[in-house]
């Protein structure tokens, strides 16, 4: 091997030794990192529409629940304390209460010892038994599955959801019909009447941030699009603050919603 040739074969094994340099090293970390930050946007927004999808076939399934238990009780919806204005017994309506299942201490006593109300009744009755479908995988705020599991069993005390039920619906279409409300499935009009949705009751129980699901009397979900974030912005930051005329305000909407989708 000449001069030329073992002088090249130094500088190949002196590379060899050498590898990457800590520069090297930081250009490929500096890259990487490029890369995953263009990725996550894209990887975030895949993981959310399958959080929504999931949450869109809870709705469904509760929203068909709900139509079975008014078929076997004469078309009655499941009853809830939250609806009831009995000024002797010092209750009114709170619809914005509607998330809630179970009823826990200090609450108005209901009919059933158990203390289920509304969707609850579904779960106690065994429409829908299994639990975690009254929770939305997108659930950010302060009622996630693992804060009640326990007392969805024996335990008992009060048991929040994600969705939240409406326990009546619109008479009809007729503007003069417009406050008439009946808790009898087959009086509502059933292609403008929602009767479920993502929970609505605080700011915090909004759940997808851009939009809610919601089912209607006619056996379809639908999703109400707010890319602005107007109806997290109704709610209040707390739940004392909700009021039965913002609740109202949100089911109007949904049912004005007549192609569900934007």
């Amino acid at each position: 091997m000449g001069r030329v040739g073992q002088i090249r074969m130094a500088d190949l094994r002196s590379s060899a030794r050498r590898g990457f340099t800590l520069i090297d090293l930081l250009v490929s970390i500096f890259v990487i990192a490029i890369l995953i930050g263009l990725m996550l946007p894209s990887l975030s927004k895949v993981t959310e529409s399958a959080r929504r999808v999931a949450c869109q076939s809870n709705i469904r399934q509760i929203g068909l629940g709900i139509v079975m238990y008014a078929d076997d009780w004469k078309g009655h919806l499941p009853p809830s304390i939250f609806l009831i204005n009995d000024p002797a017994r010092r209750l009114e309506p709170k619809p914005a209460e509607m998330v809630t299942m179970r009823i826990g201490a200090g609450q108005p006593p209901i009919s059933t010892p158990s203390a289920w109300d509304g969707l609850g009744i579904l779960f106690a009755s065994e429409y829908l038994p299994a639990s975690k479908l009254f929770y939305c995988p997108s659930h950010r705020g302060d009622h996630p599955f693992s804060k009640y599991a326990k007392r969805w069993g024996r335990d008992g005390g009060e048991v929040v959801s994600n969705y939240h039920y409406r326990g009546q619906g619109p008479v009809s279409r007729n503007p003069a019909d417009r406050y008439r409300r009946t808790q009898n499935l087959y009086l509502i009009d059933p292609a403008q009447s929602s009767l479920v949705a993502d929970g609505m009751r605080e700011r915090s129980d909004y759940n997808h941030r851009v939009g809610s699901n919601f089912f209607r009397a006619d056996l379809t979900v639908h999703w109400y699009a707010d890319r602005s974030g107007e109806l997290g912005e109704i709610l209040p930051l707390d739940k004392i603050d909700n009021d039965a005329s913002i609740i109202e305000d949100l089911w109007s909407r949904f049912d004005a919603r007549a192609n569900g989708e934007e």
